[in-house]
């Protein structure tokens, strides 16, 4: 858990003084379906939800920089002491490749910190692992509103060393831009 929390407050301090605006421009709430795949077949589809933040742009004008966090359940029909909550912290870089007008597609990726907690009683019943997501979707501005939509496609690698653990995210959210 040390070794966590250092990483993320030496990442959030390069992001800082990399960042060409160090304030948020926006806030948001997404919605969606996550699908597990490869070794997490057996858990159930089910839904998440999450919190991002737009930063701003990062080293050139159509790269974002937009940290997040987002939760889903892996819940298994057959075996309830395999349930488990994953909390993701994501740190994502998306890129706005036609430039930012009203419909905005983008691509993009992030490193992801991923805390699992096993709802199964025993003394063992937290974990994390670092993850990686690749995503692709659209932003589209409302317009006369200070609000934007977001919708998102993911690949999500939970862990990076055991590359069989994924799983596909669909995702809507809304933002409020300041």
């Amino acid at each position: 858990m040390k070794k966590l929390f250092i990483f993320i407050l030496a990442f959030s301090l390069i992001t800082v003084f990399v960042a060409k605006e160090s304030e948020a421009r926006a806030i948001g709430i997404k919605a969606g379906y996550t699908m597990p795949k490869d070794d997490l077949k057996d858990f159930d589809d089910t839904w998440a939800f999450g919190l991002y933040f737009d930063m701003g742009t990062f080293l050139i004008n159509d790269l974002d920089f937009r940290p997040g966090i987002d939760m889903f359940s892996l819940e298994n029909p057959d075996n309830d002491a395999r349930d488990v909550d994953v909390w993701g912290i994501h740190f994502d870089w998306y890129w706005h490749f036609l430039g930012k007008s009203s419909i905005a597609p983008f691509i993009g990726f992030g490193p992801v910190l991923n805390y699992y907690d096993m709802k199964k009683d025993d003394t063992a019943n937290e974990d994390s692992d670092a993850g990686v997501d690749l995503f692709l979707g659209a932003d589209i501005k409302i317009g006369g509103t200070p609000l934007s939509l977001m919708v998102e496609g993911r690949f999500k690698f939970l862990d990076i060393a055991a590359r069989d653990e994924t799983a596909m995210q669909l995702n809507i959210g809304v933002a409020y831009n300041f």
